[in-house]
């Protein structure tokens, strides 16, 4: 609960560094903060990784003879200029042939900490720490050293991509671990979806129970289905088009060392959101339907309002994936819901829309998810009143096997154009 020590977070970010294999890794100062137990055992992994291939530099202060034993190859800096540059093995023979011979009690870093910083650097240069040629005879011994740890190596790593299926499982596994640190939000996304759903029972009790040749109550009914429409579109749509742009640095950094693609990073993602989603929709239904005694099966409006919830999250993932700010993305909050509720037919019937409008309503997903509810709703009702209502929303526009297909299409091209465009963002960030 306390979080990570320095120490930890140190060790784990260098780690995710390490997962990739990278041909070239640079660390400043990576064992500063840890004991020497856990510097020596970084830095024993860093040898390791040296040892398969790869390039390790780091800058390190006063190392302990554990390791300094696991450098190849070191450079010490002076004021800007190096005074010394080879193999750690030649330290004390430098240093003796400069007439500063290392002490039997003393560490070789000490020695050359205390020469560097008791010395006058007019007595150095004399004494030939800062030599021109000093390049050149050290790229030469470098060069003996890459040569030496070739030779050392008595097993070739063979490192390979994990697979599809492993890139999604560790995603998901992560995306879990993710939700339960967050469990006070979940439970607090639920509880208010549950606290709407019961207001919305308790408001239009027993609904569904009216005579519907009396318009009022028909109007009614049609405005309990709309609100239940809408909170499930408002509750799941903002969390989705809020959470992409705060995780988006994670996912950069990470895709761009290679951790794994867009592809399984939105698979585990939606995994996740799917099923809170689904018990974000239960809660609200149990706690409104029944109060409302709704004519249609439980089972269809729910499997309605679920495919709403999951079209309205992917237009708040295809918002959240082009901003990066969060708090520009609350902005575009209303983009998303008010051309819905413009659309849905229940402020304003869709017959009576200006013509040069009203192709936009094909664009929103509340209004093929009302066409639906509407038709098991009312479907069976002969009532003139009825029959009006139906038509003029549009319900007989098309089949209704049409408008299921049309929120899952929907549902689809946004989550692959979110994806399209985060692909995009990542590779030219």
């Amino acid at each position: 609960r306390g979080g990570l020590s320095g120490g930890e977070k140190k060790r784990t970010s260098v780690g995710v560094e390490l997962v990739v294999r990278p041909s070239i890794i640079i660390l400043d100062e990576p064992t500063s903060g840890l004991d020497s137990f856990s510097a020596e055992q970084l830095v024993t992994i860093l040898k390791r990784i040296a040892l398969v291939g790869s390039s390790v530099l780091l800058t390190i202060h006063q190392p302990s003879p554990a390791v300094l034993r696991r450098i190849d190859h070191l450079m010490l800096l002076f004021e800007g200029k190096v005074m010394y540059k080879g193999p750690v093995g030649n330290i004390e023979d430098y240093f003796t042939q400069r007439g500063y011979s290392k002490p039997a009690d003393y560490h070789a870093v000490d020695w050359m900490m205390l020469v560097a910083q008791s010395t006058a650097t007019g007595e150095l240069v004399d004494a030939g720490f800062f030599a021109e040629d000093l390049n050149s005879e050290d790229d030469t011994g470098m060069k003996e050293d890459e040569e030496s740890r070739d030779e050392s190596v008595e097993e070739k790593v063979t490192v390979s991509r994990v697979g599809l299926r492993t890139e999604i499982s560790l995603l998901f596994m992560r995306e879990m671990k993710h939700l339960i640190r967050e469990r006070a939000s979940l439970m607090a996304r639920i509880g208010i979806t549950g606290c709407f759903g019961l207001f919305f029972g308790l408001i239009y009790l027993n609904i569904g129970e009216k005579d519907l040749s009396d318009p009022l109550n028909l109007q009614a009914e049609f405005g309990a289905i709309t609100n239940l429409l809408i909170s499930t579109m408002f509750g799941v749509a903002q969390a989705a088009m809020l959470e992409l742009p705060k995780d988006r640095p994670v996912f950069l950094r990470e895709y761009s060392t290679n951790h794994y693609s867009v592809f399984p990073y939105f698979i585990s993602r939606l995994s996740v959101e799917a099923t809170v989603t689904f018990v974000q929709v239960l809660v609200q239904l149990l706690l409104s339907f029944f109060l409302m005694k709704l004519r249609m099966q439980f089972m269809i409006f729910l499997f309605i309002s679920y495919i709403l919830a999951l079209a309205s999250t992917s237009i708040g993932v295809l918002i959240g994936s082009y901003i990066e700010d969060p708090k520009v993305a609350s902005e575009f909050m209303p983009v998303l819901i008010v051309p819905q509720l413009l659309f849905s037919g229940f402020f304003i019937s869709t017959s009576i829309i200006p013509t040069f409008l009203r192709w936009a309503q094909y664009m929103c997903s509340l209004t093929y998810a009302i066409r639906l509810s509407l038709y098991y709703e009312f479907g069976d009702c002969n009532t003139d009143i009825c029959v009006s209502l139906l038509e003029s929303n549009g319900v007989y526009e098309f089949d209704t096997a049409w408008y299921w297909i049309i929120l899952c299409l929907l549902f689809a091209a946004m989550r692959i154009m979110a994806m399209i465009i985060l692909r995009n963002k990542a590779t030219f960030h």
